[in-house]
């Protein structure tokens, strides 16, 4: 990871060089519009950054200094967010359960709670991320722009890769959040890492295509390789299971890509509507009757933003589907997205799913926020599979909700406080829940 950093200043430097020595119209004025310099962030150039940055609710703020061109022909961003957590579990310890630390992942909720570990106190500083971006000919038909981010994930000190990619008219392909995913429409901001159980939202290795706005209409198309990894950069694994019997041999390899795809109105900037398709591609070996077979999946979702005065935003997102478990936020590692089909040996079938999410932001001041929201996730079908003895879960469905408040202190310095409410039902053993109650201080540059 050191020596990809280090290769990547390298070569931004050296574009810098080959920029400062161009030709361009205003050399030839006598003027030096590929002077380099190091300045303060502008607006243009924060605009110029925003179009091909991560649009999750958890992304690095665009950073207040910047490396450029005079003329923009260059700009490398280098920066980050340092953002210890302290707080504390009331009624279950989900702090200590492998997969989740200060991330709230209603999945690995214990059920039932036990004696004595129904309480956590945790001070946690590992949550901390550095990106770089470099941009070159801005506001051209060319512009093109590379952007990789690595970070902690809040339960070790280990570094990962978070995200990877390019973006050059209008196309965006590598490590990135995958375009089935409404980013604006998911979630208000939230100190919890992970936030809202029934959110769509995974990163994949995808090559996407986004169009320019035609009168607010937009739309957009992508090819994903159907392997996903969760928000922190950690391999889950295909969320396919394995079954007695022999009747069924999932090693196959998978030959098409999932195909996520949608359209989109705005009316304004935070007034608009989203309708997302997505095509879920699966192959397995049918091995009663010695054949490869291929059973589709797919997922639609209804999302948007509402935002009837001025402070206040209402974020909305209805996600349905079969198969669709890896992208579902609470149900991603699950293994229960393909069952097999009892009436027909040797057969798969998707499971049904879903994923809903309501929340609100009010804009108090311009550094002063509040938010809300609540989730569900859920899933249908699978009782036999998740009770099973050597079954990894029993999930059946799951319940959050979270309020918080951010200010900020600076432009580089942000407060916020959080409570949030969990709950995991199964499909046998009841339910049990989780509150937690936290506060940040973010430093971000």
């Amino acid at each position: 990871m050191r020596t990809t950093v280090t290769a990547l200043l390298i070569a931004a430097l050296g574009c810098a060089q080959g920029a400062q020595g161009a030709t361009s119209p205003a050399d030839s004025l006598g003027g030096d519009g590929n002077r380099i310099e190091f300045k303060r962030t502008s607006p243009e150039v924060k605009e110029i950054l925003k179009r091909s940055r991560p649009e999750d609710p958890h992304s690095v703020p665009v950073p207040n200094f910047v490396v450029k061109s005079s003329n923009n022909n260059f700009i490398m961003a280098i920066g980050g967010m340092i953002n210890p957590i302290m707080g504390g579990d009331i009624g279950n310890n989900l702090y200590k359960q492998s997969g989740a630390g200060i991330s709230f992942v209603t999945n690995q909720i214990p059920v039932p709670a036990k004696s004595g570990h129904k309480g956590d106190f945790y001070i946690n500083p590992l949550n901390a991320t550095v990106d770089l971006q470099i941009t070159g000919l801005a506001n051209t038909p060319n512009e093109i722009s590379g952007y990789v981010k690595i970070g902690t994930n809040g339960i070790n000190s280990n570094v990962v890769l978070q995200r990877a990619y390019i973006t050059y008219r209008h196309f965006q392909a590598g490590m990135q959040l995958t375009l089935a995913q409404d980013a604006y429409a998911c979630q208000p901001p939230t100190i919890d890492p992970e936030g809202p159980s029934g959110c769509l939202s995974a990163v994949a290795y995808e090559v996407a295509y986004k169009s320019k706005s035609y009168n607010g209409f937009r739309f957009a198309a992508a090819l994903d390789v159907p392997s996903f990894y969760s928000s922190n950069g950690y391999y889950r694994g295909r969320d396919y299971p394995k079954y007695d019997g022999k009747q069924v041999d999932i090693s196959a390899d998978q030959v098409i890509p999932d195909i996520p795809a949608w359209v989109e109105y705005s009316f304004s900037q935070w007034n608009r509507i989203r309708l997302t398709g997505l095509l879920r591609n699966f192959h397995y070996r049918d091995v009663v009757a010695g054949k490869t077979r291929y059973a589709p999946g797919y997922g639609v979702m209804l999302s948007g933003n509402i935002n009837p005065v001025k402070p206040l935003i209402v974020y909305y997102q209805l996600a349905y589907g079969k198969g669709i478990g890896a992208y579902l936020q609470d149900l991603a590692g699950q293994q229960f997205s393909y069952t097999p089909d009892d009436s027909r040996p040797g057969r798969m079938t998707p499971s049904a799913m879903m994923g809903a999410n309501i929340g609100i932001s009010y804009n108090a001041t311009s550094r002063l926020q509040f938010n809300a929201m609540f989730s569900e996730s859920r899933i249908w079908g699978v009782k036999d599979y998740a009770t099973a003895p050597d079954s990894e879960c029993n999930y059946k469905y799951a319940l959050y909700a979270a309020v918080n408040c951010f200010y900020n202190i600076t432009p580089y310095l942000q407060w916020g406080i959080e409570y949030i409410w969990g709950h995991k039902q199964t499909w046998d053993m009841g339910g049990a829940h989780d509150s937690r109650l936290q506060t940040q201080i973010a430093f971000t540059f």
